[in-house]
């Protein structure tokens, strides 16, 4: 851990924050949670102070008394609560108040990004852990990682869906990595299992793919480390091409576009080895001059699929830019900020120009950043305003390893459209995450909502389902995103050998540096000793099942307002192409949860179907079906810790028009000081291996 950024935090919590505090709580104890909107401003206040202040100081140990936070109230996870759109709108006010000076309210976002970093790094004491994530809930820093303005009485609120519709909904989707080497080892049989249970309209149905276009060569100065992860790259170490290299991956890939897959994505982790100065697939950098070739290779492969009527929509030309994976422990290639724009315009050129008439439909996704708060916004100004111009890019990609709370991805979403005027902004894909730990432990008593960040743990049960179902709710309806992927369909990351420990693929544990929550469904890591072949199923994949099965591709969303929901759940309102309206609840409490909720214009409708999954259940269809009244009302329990999906029709409805709500466009916000790029580009170095495992 850098002890300068131990010092920043020092810094602010010591000498700067701590009579903020001290003020904070006699303005707590007098106004309740209402007055949190005005203590964000003078949160903003105080990261203004600290700016550029880490490269001033030299580093120092911190000594802090966990005492100088007081414990929060629990009553105030339930009552007083400020809102999302209340704290959302403050900080919107804040940023139109300090843009007129020429500022802008990132230093809110900047500074909570600290806060997260620290509050979950497990080289900090435990102590100095517990004062961090208790500053975070008494600042109302995570507005509904832990509160969220929803219903006092939610018997006496009837739940309605806004008649306003928003995006149009594209694809649930997994990647086709690493898994694919691992497969090969099964038998044949097994291996069209895995299609079934991925694709087919029985099991998961996944609308969205990613395959992995390879980047090692078969003699590389260097190998991925970790056997499986290095991916065969068509183009060998010597430049020559190999077209039956990677026969893992592409028998997944067709097995993905033969069941009807309506999204496919080619992402790619690194340029191949061949192309790089080092000739490895991993730790590297893509210069300027090595884009053409780079672009070059992967129009070629593209043109190769499309001669084997193999059909790609979108390719994304980097992973993950800003890690280099110099330990090599997956393949990786670090692509600057500066060159993004160009790989995707060189891109776009040489995909419009081919003569290949399969190419000319593909799109371009990127650039696949790591964070939101220390990366995406601070970064995408570089790029992305360059790449809308030159219309090379047909949607954004991005991922949530810093996994951002709602009031971070309500700024996200307005930073993308500012950064995209004068033109509308582009279609928005969370298109991976994994490996993060439960809302467990510490954080449980404060109604944590969310997962903590990247970290050793396997727990296949509700609990984790749950923390994907609500990341899913975030970026459908903070975001507007059109795809969500999980990052890798099938894992080996399971702590143990079920043949040899019956029971343990069903048990939680965060005691071993193996276990990862990264799969949907797992294999027996000790498979080529034990034979066996089985795949060991997680609540996630039932909990994704609801949104692959019922908001399919052509889905339009509609907005179900927090405040008519009971706490700790959220909700999810969409009509599908056939008409048919779906709503999938996820509750998070330990409690049943009675709701009553009305059909779209309050007329006449019938429930066709419901699904609930719980700890108990996989994916159990509810019976009776609830009949709805006259007036368009109808009951129904939400299962306590558990995903419940409805599904019903409305007389007089017609198939959704596809057509998304428009965006609000306002000024785009001036680029980070170059003293926190420093910093931030210096706090990245060191934790450059942190998403590895």
């Amino acid at each position: 851990m850098r002890l300068d950024f131990l010092f920043i935090t020092y810094l602010i919590t010591k000498t700067i924050a701590s009579p903020f505090i001290s003020n904070l709580a006699d303005k707590s104890n007098t106004t309740g949670y209402q007055a949190i909107p005005a203590l964000s401003r003078e949160l903003i206040q105080i990261s203004e102070n600290v700016e550029g202040a880490h490269s001033r100081y030299s580093p120092r140990a911190i000594d802090i008394d966990v005492t100088q936070f007081p414990i929060p109230p629990l009553e105030a996870v339930t009552t007083e609560v400020v809102g999302n759109a209340a704290i959302w709108q403050e900080a919107v006010g804040n940023d139109a108040r300090v843009n007129a000076n020429e500022g802008t309210n990132q230093y809110f976002f900047r500074l909570l990004n600290f806060f997260q970093n620290a509050e979950f790094n497990t080289s900090l004491a435990f102590e100095t852990r517990v004062l961090i994530a208790r500053g975070l809930q008494y600042l109302q820093l995570y507005p509904a990682r832990f509160d969220q303005a929803q219903a006092a009485v939610p018997a006496d609120s009837l739940v309605r869906m806004s008649p306003t519709p928003q995006q149009t909904i594209q694809s649930f989707g997994a990647s086709g990595a690493w898994w694919p080497n691992y497969l090969k080892d099964f038998p044949i049989e097994q291996q069209k299992n895995l299609s079934s249970l991925l694709f087919s309209k029985d099991w998961l149905q996944l609308s969205g793919y990613r395959y992995n276009m390879g980047a090692s060569g078969d003699k590389d100065s260097q190998a991925v480390t970790i056997p499986g992860r290095g991916v065969e790259s068509f183009m060998l170490t010597d430049t020559s091409y190999d077209w039956l290299r990677d026969r893992p991956g592409v028998y997944y890939l067709k097995a993905a576009q033969e069941a009807g897959v309506t999204s496919i994505t080619a992402f790619v982790n690194a340029m191949p080895a061949a192309l790089s100065a080092e000739k490895k697939p991993c730790g590297t950098t893509l210069t300027a001059e090595a884009i053409p070739a780079f672009v070059t290779y992967m129009t070629n492969v593209l043109s190769r699929f499309s001669e084997q009527n193999i059909r790609i929509d979108y390719i994304s030309p980097m992973n993950e830019p800003n890690n280099n994976f110099i330990a090599c422990t997956q393949e990786g290639m670090a692509v600057q900020t500066s060159e993004r724009a160009a790989v995707f315009q060189q891109l776009q050129t040489a995909l419009q120009t081919s003569t290949n008439p399969g190419l000319k439909a593909i799109k371009i996704m990127g650039d696949e950043t790591s964070q939101i708060a220390s990366e995406a916004l601070t970064e995408y100004n570089t790029w992305l305003p360059s790449a809308l111009a030159s219309k090379s890019i047909g949607a954004i990609s991005v991922h949530m390893y810093d996994w951002p709370d709602d009031t971070t991805l309500l700024n996200y979403r307005q930073f993308v459209i500012n950064q995209s005027l004068p033109n509308p902004p582009p279609a928005i894909k969370q298109t991976e995450i994994s490996s993060f730990t439960t809302a467990r432990d510490l954080w449980a008593p404060w109604g944590k909502t969310g997962g903590k960040l990247f970290g050793a743990e396997y727990d296949p049960s509700i609990h984790s389902a749950l923390d994907m179902a609500r990341f899913i709710w975030q970026w459908l309806t903070l975001v507007n995103a059109e795809s969500w992927d999980w990052w890798t369909a099938v894992s080996m990351m399971m702590p143990c050998s079920p043949s040899k420990v019956p029971g343990c693929a069903a048990t939680f544990t965060n005691t071993s540096a193996s276990a990862f929550n990264d799969g949907l469904l797992y294999i027996d890591p000790q498979y080529a000793e034990t034979k066996d072949y089985n795949f060991y199923f997680t609540k996630r994949f039932w909990a994704f099942k609801h949104f692959t099965t019922f908001l399919r591709p052509g889905a339009v969303r509609y907005d179900i307002p927090n405040e008519l929901l009971p706490y700790g759940t959220v909700a999810v309102a969409a009509q599908n192409t056939d008409s048919v309206y779906t709503t999938i609840f996820v509750n998070r409490n330990v409690t049943e949860q009675a709701i009553r909720m009305q059909l779209p214009g309050g007329g006449g409708g019938k429930v066709t179907k419901a699904v609930r999954t719980t700890d108990t259940v996989d994916f159990e269809n509810v019976a009776p079906l609830p009949v709805v009244a006259p007036d368009g009302t109808f009951g129904i329990t939400l299962p306590a810790k558990g995903v419940l999906s409805v599904q019903f029709t409305v007389e007089g409805a017609k198939a959704n028009a596809n057509t998304p709500v428009p965006v609000t466009i306002r000024r785009r916000k001036r680029a980070m000081a170059e003293g926190w790029r420093e910093f931030l580009a210096a706090y990245r170095r060191e934790q450059d291996d942190v998403l590895q495992y």
